[in-house]
């Protein structure tokens, strides 16, 4: 083989690539801000608790029957701790704290919820629409367009409904 064989070049690029150290990524800003992963998982995990103890609450009065308090509690509590730690652990790796954060905490925690029913292929789409959400809510900031930039209710009309040729005549006359 030569120099210039493309094998040889192949090659090469393969080990010079594995001789380099890999950068860190680093946010533009250098004032990150490490988050305990401890306390990010236990205030998400109380908090999702209490959502679970309303769902659980809701769900034994509109059922009729009991059908279990501590199920839809814990399992709303691993989520929320799932979350929060997933969360943590990547902003504190990446020294970043961005939408990726997000993402990925939200699909640890939307694999867990496929996962306690019993369904890879649930959990790999509960991953897969969490993260999607959770990336956009962060990335808009939780927010709408403005009021300004959004086209008020008489112009999205004026522009379905079109008025046709006998329309225009009887308006004029």
């Amino acid at each position: 083989m030569s120099e210039g064989d493309p094998a040889t070049q192949l090659k090469q690029l393969i080990v010079n690539v594995f001789k380099r150290k890999p950068e860190p990524v680093t946010s533009t800003s250098s004032s990150y801000q490490q988050k305990s992963t401890l306390q990010n998982a236990f205030r998400l995990g109380f908090q999702s608790a209490v959502a679970g103890a309303v769902a659980a609450s809701l769900r034994n009065a509109l059922r009729g029957r009991n059908a279990g308090f501590v199920g839809p509690i814990g399992l709303f509590a691993a989520v929320g701790a799932t979350f929060g730690a997933t969360e943590s652990v990547v902003a504190n790796i990446r020294r970043a704290d961005d939408e990726v954060n997000a993402a990925s905490g939200a699909c640890a925690a939307g694999f867990l919820l496929g996962i306690s029913a019993g369904s890879f292929p649930m959990a790999v789409g509960t991953c897969t629409a969490m993260s999607g959400v959770a990336y956009m809510y962060k990335y808009t900031n939780g927010k709408l367009p403005p009021r300004s930039a959004r086209t008020p209710q008489a112009e999205k009309e004026k522009s379905f409904f079109k008025p046709t040729a006998v329309v225009e005549a009887i308006k004029h006359e």
